[in-house]
């Protein structure tokens, strides 16, 4: 049986430090997402808990589909919390129609959060830079710019692709 004193211990809160991701319904127009994280964040103040920070990553693709969705939008906060508000954040997030997954993890007091940023493929970037060569350039110095990208084209052999590979991931670049 626990004394008085564990139980005190027990029913104390201690703020720590979580990192709460949303995936929210992909149907929500940008006004109503506002809406709704405004609203969450307002629930969040009211029983005792602080954001932190808050990354809105946007409408991405499902790794997998989630109640019959491909797509969700995803929005990560970094967020301190009592302790003892916990159940009662994930039955409110499981209970939110417009929240189709959500994870809620504790990280480190000197955890620092690095803000998403979009990657871009190398074809994707040929493509806006041909676009914007298209839309800049005259007719005359048209034909110089259509031989460079058909260089870009060529096939590399698969050793130097190798070689090129092995490079980069023995360089100090990478951060793992």
């Amino acid at each position: 049986m626990a004394t008085k004193k564990e139980a005190a211990r027990v029913l104390e809160a201690v703020d720590r430090k979580y990192e709460l991701a949303l995936i929210l319904q992909p149907e929500l127009l940008s006004s109503a997402v506002e809406k709704k994280l405004k609203e969450f964040e307002a629930y969040l103040s009211e029983n005792g808990a602080s954001v932190d920070m808050k990354d809105i990553w946007g409408k991405q693709e499902l790794a997998y589909p989630i109640a019959k969705h491909d797509q969700g939008i995803y929005v990560i906060y970094n967020v301190t919390l009592p302790s003892t508000f916990n159940k009662e954040l994930d039955e409110h997030l499981r209970i939110d129609k417009d929240v189709i997954r959500f994870l809620l993890i504790t990280v480190a007091d000197d955890y620092e959060y690095q803000e998403y940023e979009e990657e871009v493929t190398p074809a994707e970037t040929e493509k806006v830079d041909d676009k914007a060569s298209k839309s800049t350039s005259h007719k005359a110095d048209d034909s110089p710019k259509k031989a460079e990208v058909k260089d870009k084209g060529k096939k590399a052999d698969a050793k130097s692709l190798d070689k090129k590979l092995d490079s980069i991931l023995e360089g100090d670049d990478l951060k793992v």
